[in-house]
């Protein structure tokens, strides 16, 4: 598809190709034709119009949608392909585009400045003129709290938009993490939890009177993998139950293994729990996110860890693991995890051969910019960062120095 080839996943035009990142670290490329964008939309809509009407004063002001700022010149691929979307806001049928437009806090021009912190200062510019902000939407909540750091001297954000009333962001896995900090800074605001959405298709969508995000089944066809190896409809979900998404989509994937897990919280509500395919295996270790990230939360709600808080492994003779946290009790934070791992058979196994050194820890005072700039040299774009507890790659002790 790439070299220009045509109807090798379908039989429809490839109108672009979006990057993401791929299970060894390396870009993937997936085709996005006019049906997946067309079931895209149908969650999208349907996800708005509950929103809309069961909380209408939110159409009576401004909205801030986060667009992904541009990482440099428009892209097109070796057949002439275009890689990427104009702009997050693609995503919504037309007239749903036409109509956000006229209530956006933030003209669609400040995502052309490819400096993130520029486009931070840009974006900042434009939202404090804007008393009758009601709504924000971005993906990841560390986003909002560093584009916080931009308010002027002095003012907290419920001085300057009094009419606030909901935010629209990632609150399930390693992202719930970022929620009290969000809290504290809006007190009183609604947060609603954003659904499955992938750069392959989207799984779930949000409601507000449902207590997880539902099964988008108009758009995509939804498979679910438990770990048995059986494969379940959205009518044979068990509450309790975690099971991999495959998808079946428009834009030609076929029974595609997402690699997330979901975990269905109550009949017809699913919500995302963290990556099963996010493995770190640097000698037999076989570390994954859900594993890791249940290990943090337990440390950090006996410890605290400052809100941020990750690990990822560095080379050496012998390698070992990096926790990167903002609090000051950092190493006996390391200490606990190190424990916690080795009940891990594979974990204590390397450790025990002494081919893996102890978990270190690294105190970072303000790791969120590093982390998203890091994320962004590896392909992503910045606003598809997703918080997590665990990264695969190598060097993340160089991409988080700045804030050591």
């Amino acid at each position: 598809i790439r070299a220009g080839e045509k109807k090798v996943l379908t039989t429809e035009p490839v109108l672009l190709l979006e990057k993401t990142s791929g299970s060894s670290g390396a870009t993937k490329y997936i085709p996005y034709t006019a049906s997946l964008l067309r079931e895209f939309r149908r969650a999208v809509g349907a996800w708005m119009f509950d929103l809309f009407t069961r909380r209408p004063r939110l159409l009576g002001g401004a909205q801030y949608w986060s667009i992904s700022p541009l990482s440099g010149e428009v892209e097109r691929t070796a057949g002439g392909i275009p890689i990427g979307l104009a702009s997050d806001l693609d995503y919504f049928a037309p007239f749903d585009r036409w109509a956000l437009k006229r209530t956006l806090a933030v003209p669609g021009e400040v995502a052309q400045i490819a400096d993130i912190q520029e486009s931070r200062r840009q974006t900042m510019k434009h939202l404090v003129r804007c008393r009758d902000l009601r709504f924000i939407s971005v993906w990841n909540p560390s986003f909002l709290t560093l584009l916080m750091s931009e308010l002027p001297s002095g003012r907290v954000p419920r001085d300057i938009w009094p009419r606030l009333e909901l935010i629209s962001c990632w609150t399930s896995g390693a992202s719930a993490r970022c929620l009290p900090e969000l809290q504290e800074r809006f007190p009183g605001v609604e947060i609603q939890g954003k659904g499955l959405l992938a750069t392959e298709g989207v799984v779930s969508f949000p409601r507000i009177a449902s207590p997880a995000p539902i099964p988008a089944i108009t758009s995509h066809f939804l498979e679910f993998l438990s770990d048995d190896g059986l494969v379940h409809r959205v009518d044979e979900l068990e509450v309790g139950g975690r099971y991999s998404v495959l998808i079946t989509t428009g834009g030609g994937l076929v029974r595609y293994d997402l690699g997330d897990q979901v975990k269905v919280v109550a009949p017809g509500a699913i919500e995302f729990v963290g990556r099963r395919g996010q493995v770190s295996d640097l000698c037999g270790e076989k570390l994954n996110e859900v594993f890791v990230g249940g290990i943090i939360e337990q440390v950090a709600e006996r410890i605290g860890l400052g809100g941020f808080a990750m690990l990822a492994p560095e080379w050496g003779s012998p390698p070992r693991y990096l926790l990167f946290a903002k609090s000051t009790r950092v190493g006996e934070a390391a200490s606990s995890i190190e424990a916690a791992l080795r009940e891990s058979f594979h974990y204590d196994y390397c450790r025990r051969l002494g081919q893996l050194d102890p978990v270190e820890g690294i105190r970072v005072s303000g790791p969120e910019t590093d982390y998203l700039r890091g994320c962004e040299a590896l392909g992503q774009r910045v606003g598809d960062v997703k918080p997590t507890y665990l990264r695969r790659e190598l060097d993340w002790r160089e991409r988080m120095a700045k804030n050591a």
